[in-house]
């Protein structure tokens, strides 16, 4: 126990943690659990430093910290003198020291009442038990927490300088597998020269002359040539530098340094360097060596020492004397067996030797900077996904197309197109109009034309009839036309003319006759025999009983061009065959297919690109066809876009307007169009067109 008690208050930031008030010889400070003063946080070391108290002197002792020990606001060189009211200063932590004091000495313990015989006691006699010390209770350390408690055993090493340590190093504390780094270096190495092999294999390919072969197959439509490799040349890469990683791994493990022997001297390989006055080997002296688990302490006839064992303590040449040293040439070796304490003395460096459990890894999972290993792994993932996304894509859509202007840049392409001239509007299609008129066999009356019937009658609906046997050809007469009387008789004769028939031609016969019982004055159309008077005469516009005009024939009427009630035969409107007014008929209905204006950028002839489309609108027209089928009367607009390459092939088509609803004929459309061939253009560019085209169901 010290003869001095420390009171420390510990801060965080501002923030007072705990006070302890301590009387060890030596207070350790660190971040591990078995330290005196506990200090969580990465700016402290495990082992920091330690206060250790020496009669009245008490000193300060920097363990070789990263971030070193401050005193008063200076860093310390190694050790300092601590008084009364120092502040000491630890990452974060702040220690003050409250008080250095002389050690308490405990107060008498209650006990019963003294007996008569105590109670005649000397005062004298008394006051010494009144002044002995109570001890302090014990610090309780739980070891598992920082050693392994397996059986195995580690030997411990402190190099002291005077009062200061200056090294410490547990011997066997690292086992070596010395079989992972070679298999980890093979590996690598198997895995590189494997895929720098299979890369110099393909890239040694003559696959300049294979490009040649196969752009000349694509422009003369022949068979692709044969390719001179597998095309793994990628995936040789990709190995090759996937074995770069167990290579480096294994290169790192080869060149971890791992201490199975403390050695001292001058050489670089040395674990503690020192000069080489009486060392047997100046280069690299073991003074302890590890052998299968066991340790040898190797000290000389100059070195001074002591070893503790059991309670007991021999110095080195009791050692010697005794036989438990044995000699090794130019040294002594003594085995160190479990729970052995030693000390040597070596020029003035003071090696503290012992041996003790392994220490347990304290710094796992938690110190791991997970930070930078997600960054490098998701790093290596998305390099990965995009390297077999790539892969993945078929090589025919990364190919470059030879047809494509021969494989000339498209920048280029693009700069040397001409400039867009307006396309002028295409002339009309002329569509097919029947040349059956309705009616058919009659022609119209040249001259004056009117209304047909009675003027005298009221009703609208009654049908003509003339007088006649049933086996007669119908005719009209031709002396009741004004006309004609007027060219004979001049106008008196006309006015006293009082003859004639109700229907009359300048062309027809001597008399009228019909295939009717009886004359009746009516109209041309109706559903009964009577007298009417309206609309529905031999002409069109115009007045006269009979419908006036010199043509010859009537509109619709009789089969032989003369006067009837029969159908005229026409395909047109008219009067169909049959009783009564009516059509003929049903006509057929034949999709139209019309080119719009299109828009041309290119040096392509805008007349040779209709001549084109006009040769392959029966595909169009198919495509229409096709939506008709579903709708009938499907209609609208599609426009397709498409790019004519030099080679005069469609390098794309695809739909660039559509009002019809079905878009399944737009897609046809630019299907049929890709499979079309123009010429070649001018200069070899590229040639972009808009072609409209104009769906009706007709």
């Amino acid at each position: 126990m010290s003869t001095k008690t420390l009171t420390l208050n510990i801060y965080r930031g501002d923030e007072l943690v705990e006070t302890k008030s301590l009387t060890q010889d030596v207070i350790k400070i660190g971040k591990l659990k078995s330290s005196h003063l506990c200090l969580d946080d990465e700016a402290v070391a495990r082992m920091h430093a330690v206060i250790e108290v020496s009669g009245s002197d008490v000193r300060v002792i920097d363990l070789g910290s990263s971030t070193g020990t401050i005193l008063n606001g200076s860093p310390i060189d190694k050790n300092a003198s601590v008084s009364q009211g120092d502040s000491l200063a630890f990452g974060p932590y702040r220690i003050e020291v409250v008080q250095i004091a002389d050690a308490q000495v405990a107060a008498p313990v209650s006990a019963p009442a003294p007996s008569m015989a105590a109670a005649g006691m000397p005062m004298a006699a008394a006051a010494p038990m009144a002044n002995m010390a109570v001890s302090a209770p014990p610090v309780q350390i739980d070891v598992g927490a920082v050693e392994v408690q397996d059986g195995r055993q580690v030997a411990e090493v402190v190099a002291v300088y005077g009062r200061s340590p200056i090294d410490v190093v547990h011997v066997g504390q690292v086992r070596r597998n010395k079989a992972i780094p070679p298999i980890l270096i093979g590996s690598g190495l198997v895995l590189l020269l494997g895929g720098l092999g299979l890369f110099a294999t393909e890239i040694s390919q003559d696959w300049q002359t294979y490009s040649q072969q196969l752009r000349e197959a694509q422009q003369s439509k022949k068979p692709e040539p044969a390719k001179p490799g597998n095309g793994t040349g990628g995936l040789g890469l990709g190995i090759a530098l996937l074995g770069l990683f167990p290579l480096v791994a294994g290169a790192l493990r080869m060149s971890e340094k791992t201490v199975f022997d403390y050695t001292i001297g001058e050489g670089h390989d040395a674990v503690f360097h020192v000069p080489p006055h009486g060392l047997p080997d100046p280069v690299a002296f073991p003074l302890v060596r590890t052998s299968g688990g066991d340790f040898t302490l190797n000290f000389t006839q100059a070195m001074t020492g002591e070893i503790t064992l059991d309670g007991q303590t021999l110095d080195l040449k009791e050692l010697i004397s005794s036989g438990r040293a044995g000699s090794a040439g130019s040294y002594y070796s003594f085995p160190l067996p479990r729970g052995v304490q030693g000390k040597v003395h070596y020029d003035s460096i003071t090696f503290h030797i012992n041996t003790v459990n392994p220490g347990a890894i304290v710094a796992g999972r938690g110190d791991t900077d997970w930070p930078f290993w997600a960054y490098v792994g998701g790093t290596a993932v998305i390099g990965f996904a995009f390297y077999f996304l790539m892969r993945s894509i078929p090589d025919q859509l990364l190919a470059i197309s030879m047809e494509d202007g021969n494989g000339e840049p498209a920048y280029a392409r693009y700069m040397h197109q001409p400039d867009e001239q307006k396309e002028e509007e295409p002339p009309p299609e002329e569509t097919e109009v029947s040349d059956d008129e309705a009616g058919g066999t009659g022609q119209r009356h040249a001259g004056e034309e009117g209304k047909m019937g009675k003027p005298s009658s009221k009703s609208k609906s009654g049908l003509y009839a003339m007088k006649g046997p049933q086996n007669a050809i119908p005719q009209m007469a031709r002396n009741f036309d004004p006309d004609m009387a007027a060219r004979n008789a001049g106008i008196l004769g006309v006015m006293q003319q009082q003859g004639g028939h109700f229907l009359a031609s300048p062309y027809g016969g001597a008399f009228a006759v019909g295939n009717d019982d009886s004359d009746v004055w009516g109209g041309l159309t109706g559903t009964e025999v009577g007298e009417a008077y309206g609309v529905g005469g031999l002409g069109l516009v115009g007045t006269g009983r009979g419908g006036g005009g010199t043509g010859e024939g009537t509109i619709g009427l009789g089969n032989t061009g003369l006067i009837g009630k029969g159908g005229g035969g026409g395909s047109g409107s008219g009067y169909g065959r049959g009783s009564g007014a009516g059509f003929g008929g049903r006509g057929k209905r034949v999709p139209q297919v019309r080119q719009a204006k299109a828009t041309v950028q290119g040096a392509l002839d805008r007349d040779i690109i209709r001549r084109i489309v006009r040769a392959h609108i029966n595909e169009v027209r198919s495509c229409y066809n096709a939506g008709l089928t579903k709708d009938p009367n499907l209609q609208g607009r599609v426009a397709v876009n498409f790019v004519i390459a030099g080679t005069g092939k469609v390098a794309s088509a695809v739909v660039q307007e559509s009002t019809i609803k079905d878009a399944s004929v737009g897609n046809c459309v630019a299907k049929a169009v890709k499979r079309w061939t123009f010429p070649k253009p001018r200069g070899g560019g590229n040639v972009i067109v808009t072609y409209p085209f104009n769906l009706t169901p007709g």
